[in-house]
Order: structure tokens, then sequence, then C-alpha cells
């Protein structure tokens, strides 16, 4: 009976993770789709602005990956517990607050360009372009808070399919828009960014359409605004420390592109090419991490130890399988993936930086593994200092090494530092992993005395 028990759950597990994939892979896509488009049809140099515009941008929306996150997991737990009155006063409530945000920012990000180019050490000659293409995807930046938000609840309120469909269908649009503007109007780097932002706006109102349909179920829902101070709390619990460690994450993308855009041009649209390829390619891990969060939360809710013990065993033994697939794609196909973004003939030293780099970076995707479940673990036990620690630990040696090594190794220094950064990180994860396995013997030790 224990072993049907075990594979009813992993089969639940692994296809819940299916359109959670599907819904990551294609935001991904969605966000590479700019730059394939602008390298293939384009030219290198608008690939390069486009890359520098992009870690820029990341500043501005990174808030919204808190929130959603926050979301996610709190309403995972209030599902848990069957606590429908908080669902219903929390939905509106937090699409209201992600659009004013999403505002502000935008605002703040207009005056803030010439500072952060200026800090990112970008080339003169990608000034222009770089910010055109940001002044233009600022605006739709409220656009993406709303998305992302409402999108969050309609995937913790178990409809995982839908959000895998409008993911699918703003890359789908983002294309099309894209290859309109830039091939039927000839717009250019502005023509990529007015794609983008209007796909976003679209879906965006047909995610509100769908979260609104799906709240009409909950007997508490009202098109009205209501703060619960306790409710901001428990959201503020996950969201303030996930929002610090991915402004830290833009930050250190920030000072990486600094270094290399000393490099000059080729290295610069390698860096972007292979950052892509990599980014691309956890996500499955990253799809399987965001199932244990969801599954770990409603989990720990319900004190359901022995079950949150197989979700861990069995999506990190996926996680594995998958990262040697990866890792053989990389060696055999290496040039195929440059050829994406770039002619690896005509930007030979652009191709030696990725190819390198890609496949020096096979060790990194294992320890990425255990990054990512460890992790998901710590933050569904609402233990976010230690997330915060691992995360912080993790780019702060990676930017420190990364400088340190370039007087020593040059450009290798990239993959490199990564790679010791994510090694710390693993190790301490394992660490708080172990602290909470031993909180929970306690705990259920406690309970079974008379």
């Amino acid at each position: 009976m224990a072993n049907i028990k075990n594979n009813t759950l992993n089969k639940k597990l692994f296809f819940f993770s299916l359109p959670m994939i599907g819904s990551l892979l294609t935001q991904q896509l969605y966000n590479v789709a700019d730059m394939i488009i602008v390298g293939q049809f384009i030219g290198a140099e608008e690939l390069a602005a486009v890359g520098n515009a992009g870690t820029v941008l990341l500043l501005f929306i990174v808030i919204s990956g808190g929130i959603e996150l926050a979301v996610e997991i709190i309403f995972s737990r209030y599902i848990g517990k069957n606590e429908q009155e908080k669902l219903a006063k929390g939905t509106t409530a937090l699409i209201v607050f992600g659009a004013v945000l999403g505002i502000f920012l935008a605002v703040v990000g207009f005056f803030l360009l010439p500072v952060l180019f200026d800090l990112m050490n970008v080339p003169k000659r990608l000034l222009e372009l770089t910010n055109t293409y940001c002044f233009i995807y600022l605006v739709g930046v409220p656009f993406i808070y709303v998305y992302d938000i409402s999108r969050a609840m309609i995937t913790s309120l178990g409809d995982a399919k839908k959000s895998f469909y409008l993911i699918l269908s703003s890359s789908l649009l983002n294309v099309l828009f894209n290859l309109l503007f830039i091939l039927g109007f000839h717009l250019g780097i502005a023509g990529a960014a007015l794609g983008t932002i209007l796909a976003q706006g679209i879906i965006m109102c047909v995610s509100l359409l769908l979260l609104y349909k799906k709240s009409l179920a909950n007997p508490y829902f009202r098109l009205t605004v209501s703060i619960d101070p306790i409710q901001l709390k428990e959201i503020s619990t996950i969201a303030v420390p996930s929002i610090f460690q991915q402004f830290v994450v833009t930050l250190s993308s920030v000072f990486l592109q600094s270094f290399v855009n000393r490099f000059g041009n080729e290295v610069i649209i390698g860096f972007i090419a292979v950052t892509k390829v990599l980014t691309i390619s956890r996500i499955v891990i990253s799809g399987f991490a965001q199932t244990l969060s969801i599954f770990s939360a409603q989990l720990f809710a319900g004190k359901k130890y022995s079950e949150l013990n197989q979700t861990y065993r069995f999506l990190t033994k996926v996680s594995l399988i998958y990262a040697v697939l990866v890792s053989l794609i990389f060696f055999l196909f290496s040039e195929q993936l440059c050829n994406f973004f770039f002619d690896s003939q005509q930007y030979p030293d652009g191709f030696h930086f990725f190819n390198t780099y890609l496949l020096f970076s096979i060790g990194t995707l294992f320890l990425t593994v255990f990054k990512f479940m460890n992790e998901s673990i710590l933050r569904s036990a609402l233990k976010m200092r230690a997330y915060l620690l691992c995360n912080i630990g993790d780019l702060l040696i990676k930017v420190s090494s990364t400088y340190l090594l370039l007087q020593v190794v040059s450009s290798n220094a990239f993959w490199l530092g990564e790679a010791i950064g994510r090694l710390l990180a693993v190790g301490l994860s394992i660490y708080f992993l172990l602290l909470i396995k031993r909180t929970i013997k306690q705990a259920v030790i406690e309970n079974t005395l008379p």
C-alpha cells in the first residue's frame, strides 16, 4: 500500500509540474524572443544593446517576482487551511497594489536610466539603442506587475494549465508583434520593445478576466479593496526577503554586465547568449522547485512530514536526471545553440567565450538542482532568513570572486566565479535543511508522548 501511495504522489507531482515547467519555459522564451529576433534580423550591435537594456529593466520588475512568489506560497497555505475569506480579500487588494507599484516604478525608471547606464559602463555606441528600448519597455511595467500577480493567484488556485496557456499566448503574441514591427514596419529595436509591451497588455486583461471568473466561486469575494494588516504581514514575510534577494540578483547582474562590457562587443554578445541558454536550461529545474514550494507549503501547514520527504526526494531525483540530459546537449550542440543568437563563424571570439562558459557550467548545473530544491523547502517552511543568507552569500561570492579572478584568468572568471558562489549556497542550504529536519523530529516526538 505504501508503494502505491508513493507512486500516486509521484505521478501527481510530475503532472502538476508539467504545466508549471511549460509556463516558466514559455515565459523565458518570451524574454529571449526579442534577442533572437534582434540578433538574426537587425544585428549584433543591437543584440548587445537589448542585452544591456534587459539587465537594467530587471531592476524595475524584480519586485513583481517577489510578490508573485509570496502569493503562490501564502495562497497555497490558505488553501491548505481552507481560509477562503483571506483568499478573497487578498485577491483584489494585491491586484490594485501591483498596479500602483508598477506605475510608480516606471516613473522612477525614466529618471534613473542615465545613472544606470553609466554604472554599467554601457559603450557609447550602444547608449542610444539601449535607451530607446528601455524607455518604451518601462511604459509596460504596470502591465507586468498586474499580470504576474494575477497569474500567480490562478496557479495557487490549482489551475496551472491556464497559467501556462496565458504565458504561451503572451509569448506567441510577443513573437508575432516583434516580427511585424521589425520586419513589417521596420521599426528596429523600438519595434522589439513595442511588441513586447503590447503583448503584455493584452494578456494582462485576459488574466484578470480569468481570475475574476475563478474568484466568483468564493462566497467571500467582492470587487472592493479591503486591506488586512495581518494578511499583509503574512505576505510580506515571504515577499520582502524574496524581493531583496531578487534585487541583489539583479544588482549582481548589473555589476557582471559592467565587467563584461570592458571586453568589447564579441564578449558582450557571447555573454548575453550563454546566460540566456543557461537560464533556459534551468527552467525545468525551476519548475520542479516551484512545484516543491507549492506542495511543501501545504504539507508543512498540514504537518504531513512523510509526504514532504517523499516530495523532496522525487523532485530532486527527476531534476538530476534532467541535468544529465542537458549536459549531453551542451557537449554535442554548443555551436548550434550559439547560432540562435549570432553567427559563430562571423564572431569567433564571441563563440569561443560562449562555448567555454557553457561547457564549464555543466558542474554548476548539478549544484543548481540542490540549491533550488533546498531553497524551496526553506521558503515553504518560512525560514526566510536562511533562504536569504543562502542567496545573498551565493551572489556576493559570485561577484567578488569574478572581480578578483578577472586579473588572473581573464574572461574565464565569469563561469568560475559562478561555480564558487553556487557551491557555497548549496553547502549553506544543506546545513539549514538539517536544522529543519531536527526541529520536525523533535515536534513529532513531543506529539507522540503520552
